[in-house]
């Protein structure tokens, strides 16, 4: 079972500057950046994640899941620039063969990666975009993963049909009380717990909502007649991500 989490160590493993072409290369970047990491679309397109220059691979990886704190960085001197300067956004494009950039969009955080989702037999390729979003406090924070279908809606997350029927944007969490997987052919898993303040006060008669109880929500995902569905079931249970991810049966 394999959550679909980009840890930091599995982005330092040949992802920065690996397959960079000579030709997507030519697309000039913006001062101050380097070409992070470059995945093809396999339609002539490269999906491309841009960070701070300072940001080496190794950085990367100490800084992943850590807030982009300075107090992070083993190197002093860095740590110290990054303190004075802070590290800038990261960014994604989709840039054609021929260099030009196509779609361009500032993420928000210092750290993100890109990778091609694990589906097959679907109308065209579906990638993962994963920002860190990692506050400096706090278990509900994390790396949020983007859903991504270039030809479609180029840097801009698909949408998926919920269960009211109103469209919303495919965004995956990676936190204390959530996580994911994508399950081949055209699966997602989303686990998500929240605490049950209402229920909580009722139980413990404290009209503050102050209490334990928490109610889970098991989510699937799937791409049905040419669009993306979501189906969700709800327990009044406690988890959270330091435990195994729940079996398939625990979804709808």
């Amino acid at each position: 079972m394999r959550l679909m989490q980009l840890s930091a160590l599995a982005f330092g493993i040949g992802l920065f500057g690996c397959g960079v072409s000579a030709m997507a290369a030519d697309a000039s970047l913006p001062a101050g950046y380097r070409l992070a990491q470059q995945v093809s679309t396999g339609g002539g397109d490269t999906l491309q994640v841009l960070e701070d220059a300072r940001i080496t691979p190794e950085l990367h990886s100490q800084l992943w899941g850590n807030a982009s704190d300075p107090d992070s960085i083993s190197d002093e001197t860095l740590a110290a620039d990054v303190q004075a300067h802070p590290l800038a956004e990261a960014q994604a494009r989709l840039v054609a063969t021929s260099g030009e950039v196509k779609a361009q969009r500032k993420l928000g955080y210092p750290l993100a990666t890109v990778e091609k989702a694990p589906f097959r037999g679907l109308p065209q390729p579906v990638f993962f975009l994963t920002i860190d979003e990692t506050a400096p406090m706090g278990s509900l924070s994390g790396p949020a993963t983007e859903v991504l279908v270039p030809v479609e809606k180029a840097l801009r997350p698909i949408s998926y049909i919920a269960e009211d029927g109103k469209p919303h944007d495919l965004i995956l969490a990676q936190t204390g009380k959530a996580a994911w997987q994508a399950t081949p052919p055209d699966e997602i898993q989303e686990v998500s717990s929240v605490a049950n303040f209402k229920a909580a006060a009722k139980d413990t008669g404290d009209e503050d909502g102050e209490g334990d109880s928490f109610v889970t929500t098991y989510r699937t995902y799937k791409f049905v007649g040419g669009k993306w569905t979501a189906t969700s079931r709800q327990k009044n249970e406690y988890w959270e991500s330091e435990g195994d991810f729940p079996e398939r049966s625990a979804f709808p």
